[in-house]
């Protein structure tokens, strides 16, 4: 049975996925912070280049995935690992963990290209897992509603809630080397919200 302090698995991992790149990041020199944010962090100018055909397609796999398991520092993680423990005490038990993980992983995509989309020749890297988080927030809302009627309402308020928290938190941490993916969250919420009734009928039909 899942408990406040039993998380479910895929939520748990994803968790400890992030803290402990976190911890190893944090122990790592200052250079090879700057290294691993480079090659891991969004970079939408990589993706750019590599659909152009110059420069090889790893960077850009490297750009939409990395992201989401990076973070700016400690209060960045802990706001994003806090709302990840919330919502998946709720939805992966409902979807399965892979449907869960699908989400999470497909949100987090959502995310990354909505952010090329808008700024395709930026070179600072952005990072987050705030992107995968807003589709979870928006897969939550849509199927734990409290208002039947219109479900889509209550999860643009928490969008509206959420996004501001990190436009607050991206205002203390980004910098010249370092931005939150703003646009992210609204590419990873679109995505959520499309995502979460076809994998709950999923999972019912098992």
């Amino acid at each position: 049975m899942t408990t406040l302090v039993d998380p479910p698995t895929v939520t748990r991992s994803l968790v400890l996925v992030n803290a402990i790149i976190a911890i190893l990041m944090g122990l790592a020199g200052e250079q090879v912070r700057q290294i691993l944010v480079f090659w891991g962090g969004l970079v939408p100018l990589r993706l750019t280049l590599a659909f152009d055909g110059q420069m090889a397609l790893g960077s850009a796999l490297s750009t939409l995935f990395g992201h989401m398991f990076l973070h700016g520092g400690a209060l960045h993680l802990v706001m994003n690992m806090v709302m990840l423990l919330a919502i998946g005490r709720l939805l992966e038990p409902v979807l399965g963990a892979k449907r869960f993980l699908l989400l999470y992983i497909l949100s987090g995509l959502g995310g990354g290209i909505a952010e090329w989309l808008w700024a395709p020749m930026s070179a600072a890297p952005a990072v987050g897992a705030s992107g995968a988080i807003s589709g979870l927030v928006a897969a939550q809302a849509m199927l734990f509603g409290q208002s039947k009627r219109s479900p889509l309402l209550q999860a643009l308020g928490l969008a509206v809630a959420w996004v501001v928290l990190q436009v607050l938190a991206g205002a203390a941490l980004a910098g010249p080397d370092l931005r939150i993916a703003i646009m992210a969250h609204i590419g990873g919420f679109i995505a959520g919200l499309a995502l979460a009734r076809p994998l709950a009928r999923a999972a019912l039909r098992g």
